[in-house]
């Protein structure tokens, strides 16, 4: 491989994550309390959804422990399939219109300009990158997983670190197996390259 061209002698070791079908959002704290909450948006500038994030349970206003004074994370919102039938029959029943699929519901709520709207909908979420950690410098990405458990995000309980290509296959091919069980949508596996030099 081209890893082992350039001389590295290692274990390459993958993490593996199912692909959420939702909204990417990245999450800014300072000194352990949320500031801002981003969408992706075009890849350069997003929408500001911070006051709306707020509102979702699963996104934490203080984190525990000691994480870093300055930490961005990057996490994906999405609307629970169960929540999601649930909510669209309330909406029939009010008379209006249906969404249609989890994520259409998940983007629409959170980019409503009204913050009780997005409280009473049943958006949830998962953390699964650190983006800037204040220059802590995980050695793997299964490490800063873990810190971002300590610190109180909630993470997909299916992510998977493996030590080979033939293991994060087998994870793709068990995820497919799954997918339909889960109570989210979604669209494929994420195979990271774990050790950060590897990666580099």
């Amino acid at each position: 491989s081209r890893l082992r061209d350039e001389g590295h002698d290692g274990p390459i070791r993958y993490l593996c994550e199912p692909k959420f079908d939702g909204l990417s959002v990245e999450l800014v704290y300072e000194s352990g309390r949320l500031e801002r909450a981003v969408t992706r948006g075009d890849g350069h500038e997003g929408d500001d959804v911070t006051k709306n994030v707020r509102t979702i349970q699963s996104v934490p206003l203080e984190l525990h422990g000691d994480p870093p004074t300055e930490l961005a994370v990057r996490g994906e919102v999405f609307m629970p399939k169960a929540a999601f039938q649930a909510h669209n029959r309330e909406r029939l029943e009010r008379g209006e219109d249906p969404f249609a699929n989890p994520r259409n519901a998940a983007a629409g709520t959170l980019r409503q300009l009204d913050p009780s709207i997005t409280a009473e909908r049943p958006l949830d979420g998962f953390v699964f990158e650190v983006l800037d950690d204040g220059g802590h410098g995980f050695e793997t990405r299964h490490d800063a997983r873990a810190a971002v458990d300590r610190w109180g995000f909630q993470t997909d309980e299916h992510a998977r670190l493996v030590d080979d290509i033939d293991g994060a296959i087998s994870f793709r091919e068990e995820m497919l197996d799954r997918r339909d069980g889960l109570d989210y949508e979604i669209d494929g596996t994420v195979i990271k390259v774990d050790g950060r030099d590897a990666r580099a």
